[in-house]
């Protein structure tokens, strides 16, 4: 049975808007081939297509979206916000509140907690520390991520990127420590200076937390996921 407590990748990493004082709004749509959150396949069978609004004013991050099953009776709606503290020394500090509403054939919801901690002061390079607290699940999970930022040219960026993952009761129950490691890229394209288009391919390899799961209970399809999708994205 598929667990009601569903997180979304990290907005702080998603968006580049923090970086500026300005206002902006960002509309998006884009399909994964598996919705994969915390190692997991959420969706067996079935890829899903989110769309969304993200509005930016300063230091604060205002956020909407909807995903819906491509194969599956599944829609999730996230409404949420992140205000970005800035730090000393290139480091910047981001918390935030998600909530999460699931319908299909299961209807639930969630609340989420977050922070986020980040470092800047290397243009190729970002690293990120993120924390999320599940309300319901009353878990959390934290993840240290690596993202790399290779502009190829003036229009194409290439970010790989590589992740670990840490389960403390949020996607399982019975087990808490490494849950796993995912890697992947993303290439993004600016077809004009507001539309963008991206691709993206990851794998994640699951870990204690998963593979125990996997042992105990009827909820994993497998422990390892690959997983990719297109996404196009409009400024303004």
């Amino acid at each position: 049975m598929m667990k009601c407590v569903i997180a979304a990748l990290s907005l702080l990493a998603a968006s580049s808007a923090f970086a500026s004082n300005d206002s902006e709004t960002m509309v998006y749509m884009d399909w994964e081939s598996h919705y994969v959150s915390e190692g997991r396949n959420n969706l067996p069978h079935s890829g899903i297509v989110w769309s969304g609004l993200e509005h930016t004013d300063g230091s604060w991050l205002w956020y909407e979206r909807q995903g819906f099953g491509d194969s599956r009776n599944f829609v999730e709606l996230n409404l949420g916000f992140m205000y970005q503290f800035s730090l000393p020394a290139d480091f910047a500090l981001a918390t935030g509140y998600k909530r999460l509403e699931f319908f299909g054939n299961e209807r639930c919801s969630d609340n989420e907690l977050s922070a986020e901690l980040s470092y800047t002061g290397v243009d190729w390079l970002t690293p990120n520390l993120a924390y999320t607290y599940a309300t319901e699940a009353h878990g959390a999970f934290v993840e240290f991520s690596l993202t790399g930022n290779w502009q190829v040219t003036e229009r194409l960026t290439i970010s790989p990127y590589i992740l670990q993952g840490w389960d403390m009761g949020f996607a399982s129950l019975h087990h808490d420590g490494r849950n796993n490691f995912q890697f992947g890229v993303e290439a993004a394209y600016d077809i004009t200076a507001q539309l963008n288009l991206a691709l993206q391919l990851s794998r994640s390899i699951g870990q204690g937390d998963i593979e125990q799961q996997a042992r105990e209970e009827d909820c994993i399809d497998h422990p390892n996921q690959t997983f990719g999708g297109i996404a196009l994205s409009y400024r303004f």
